[in-house]
């Protein structure tokens, strides 16, 4: 299997889940971990460039929140497995919010959020058309996202409710087996 970690807007490959999953997976999958600290256009030629050649039937991506919505894009565009962490559904929405130079989190990098990237993000925008391909994890106490919209546009699909667990998701590593077995379904 090809195991792939979609990070979250300002973070990182190198963030706690991204270091969590790189040790879980790295010695028995292939694993990749791609900085997507870039606009959403580039974003789509990085992740298209990096399963091209790979058969879907062999890649699991695991995104979270920002990365969640880019892995639904990447899921539906080549019709792989996703698993989702808490992920962002209108990322769009908040775009504003973020304009200009943001730092990345845990580093001295930064992104230069543009206006553009609103459309950019609304070009990717895509729902579950086959629910057994998702495993959608939900944090009860997110303080980011609305995790009642997550749990709408992922209704058909296996959810895990993570009751009293914020955005970071405390404690992930007990989510490891969940995934694993999922990835191996």
């Amino acid at each position: 299997m090809v195991v792939i970690y979609l990070h979250g807007f300002r973070s990182s490959p190198a963030s706690q889940k991204g270091k969590i999953l790189k040790s879980a997976f790295e010695a028995r999958e292939t694993f990749f971990a791609p900085d997507l600290n870039r606009s959403p256009n580039e974003v789509r030629s990085v992740l298209i460039d990096l399963v091209s050649g790979i058969s879907p039937d062999t890649i699991c991506l695991i995104g979270s929140s920002l990365g969640g919505f880019y892995a639904t894009w990447l899921a539906e565009k080549i019709g792989c497995k996703a698993v989702l962490l808490n992920p962002a559904t209108h990322p769009w929405e908040v775009v504003r919010q973020h304009l200009g130079v943001q730092t990345i989190h845990g580093t001295d990098r930064t992104i230069e959020v543009k206006p553009e990237f609103e459309a950019e993000m609304l070009s990717m925008a895509a729902k579950p058309t086959n629910a057994h391909r998702y495993l959608v994890f939900l944090s009860t106490d997110d303080e980011v996202l609305d995790w009642h919209r997550a749990q709408r546009q992922y209704a058909d699909c296996e959810q895990v409710i993570l009751e009293g667990n914020n955005h970071q998701i405390e404690h992930f590593e007990t989510c490891l087996a969940r995934i694993e077995q999922f990835i191996k379904s």
